[in-house]
């Protein structure tokens, strides 16, 4: 399909050209079936009716001047039984149908020497115009002088619609078509103005600004229906996204309870490989549990009007994890050379290192070097000696649910949920490769305060 074809300018361009064309034939039409019925089509200086009498003059056995009974003119005769024309070949040998008024049997003798001549005596519509034209017929030549307003034959009617078609009609036409074409674009531009400018507004819609709906201000009415459906299933979306959070805040709060009892059963049981795997089953259970809730806090936002030192906030995180990275054989340290400080929430900003730190110590293995640098302006990096993660790998990680090892012990939230605390404090995390060929994990932050 071609471009033209999709473009609502070029659309409205050839409906209106078809339009016009469309609108001027059936006009002229309806005048010209009008003046057909109403016996206006008529020959009015003669032309065709001295030809059809042209055609029919012919001389019999005798050489005498004959008019043969020809479809046309019987037409003439048909159509006004008064007809009549005088025909004098040059030997002045006469053919009379009809009756000619003897005014024109007189003009006839007085015509010598003229070729062709249209004759209207009367403006009052007494006498009938009439026409003289020297012709070349079968019989010779001879003089014809004939009454005129006979009927036109439908191929000369044709004929001559065609030509003030073509001499009239067309070049208004093609004026109006080129109109058409230079206001069209103008006219759609202005048109569609509204529609333009809600495409801009929905192009800016941030997928977790769920309230945003297309604004209708300047929107044509023909283009209301279709903003407003966006916008209800805006709502409906939105209602499905409320059920689904709902949903998993619930199944979080109501897991806490049974987790913790099992946790505490679990503690008596005699130490042995199967209540280390429960333990750590339950450990599992208990870290899902606590990052749903985590991903519900943070969609109903955060408040960053506090003041984050980073320096002191590594450290304590740092020294929160740090059994958890003896028991796995990992080294951790912090590299702080100075305080920063940021405009933030520190309890989310905790959460956000420490499942960076986690995830290092999981996917780093055993006798991982784990290293957390602070960087200026105001950046957090998380590197580790581990096999790193692959390129191909490095954007979907984030999303939730989303595991390297797909029977790994994680639950698949903890970078989706640094990614979304990064995007709150309006920075971003990004992965790349460490020194050692490890993951490198950048949890950048926007300095509200610059």
């Amino acid at each position: 399909m071609s471009f033209s074809l999709l473009s609502l300018r070029w659309r409205l361009i050839w409906s209106l050209i078809l339009l016009q064309v469309v609108v001027g034939l059936l006009v002229m039409g309806g005048f010209l079936g009008l003046a057909w019925a109403l016996g206006r089509v008529v020959d009015e200086n003669g032309q065709e009716t001295v030809a059809s009498i042209q055609r029919a003059l012919t001389r019999d056995a005798a050489g005498h001047l004959v008019a043969e009974p020809t479809s046309a003119l019987r037409r003439l005769q048909k159509a006004d039984p008064q007809f009549w024309f005088i025909a004098r070949d040059s030997h002045g040998a006469e053919l009379r149908h009809g009756v000619v008024p003897p005014t024109y049997l007189r003009l006839l003798d007085a015509l010598d020497g003229t070729d062709r001549m249209a004759i209207d005596p009367e403006t009052d519509g007494t006498r009938p115009k009439a026409r003289f034209e020297r012709v070349e017929s079968r019989a010779g030549p001879v003089a014809v002088m004939a009454q005129t307003g006979g009927p036109l034959t439908l191929e000369n009617t044709l004929k001559g619609t065609g030509i003030a078609f073509l001499f009239l009609v067309a070049p208004m036409a093609l004026v109006t078509c080129l109109g058409v074409i230079l206001a069209t674009p103008f006219v759609v531009k202005r048109g569609l103005k509204g529609v333009v400018a809600t495409a801009e507004h929905a192009e800016g819609i941030d997928v977790h600004e769920r309230t945003t709906r297309l604004p209708l201000a300047n929107v044509a009415s023909e283009i209301r229906p279709l903003v407003n459906a966006v916008n209800r299933a805006f709502d409906r979306l939105n209602e499905g996204y409320d059920r689904q959070e709902r949903f998993l805040a619930d199944a979080a709060h109501e897991l806490r309870t049974p987790i913790t009892t099992l946790q505490i059963h679990l503690e008596g049981l005699p130490n042995d490989p199967l209540k280390m795997k429960l333990m750590q089953a339950s450990a599992r259970l208990a870290t899902l549990a606590e990052q749903l809730l985590d991903l519900q806090r943070l969609d109903h936002g955060l408040s960053l009007d506090h003041q984050v030192e980073l320096k002191s906030l590594c450290e304590r995180v740092a020294a929160d994890i740090a059994p958890l990275a003896i028991r796995s054989r990992c080294t951790l340290s912090v590299d702080a050379p100075q305080p920063l400080t940021v405009r933030g929430d520190a309890p989310s900003l905790e959460r956000a290192l420490s499942n960076l730190i986690q995830n290092a110590i999981e996917h780093g293995g055993p006798g991982c070097d784990i290293q957390v640098r602070l960087c200026e302006p105001s950046c957090i990096e998380v590197r580790d000696s581990g096999p790193g993660i692959p390129e191909a790998d490095r954007e979907r990680v984030v999303a939730p649910f989303h595991r390297l090892v797909p029977r790994g012990r994680g639950a698949g939230l903890g970078l989706h949920l640094v990614a979304e605390v990064a995007r709150l404090h309006r920075g971003q995390l990004s992965i790349g490769s460490s020194e050692s060929g490890g993951a490198k994990m950048r949890l950048e932050l926007m300095n509200l305060d610059a």
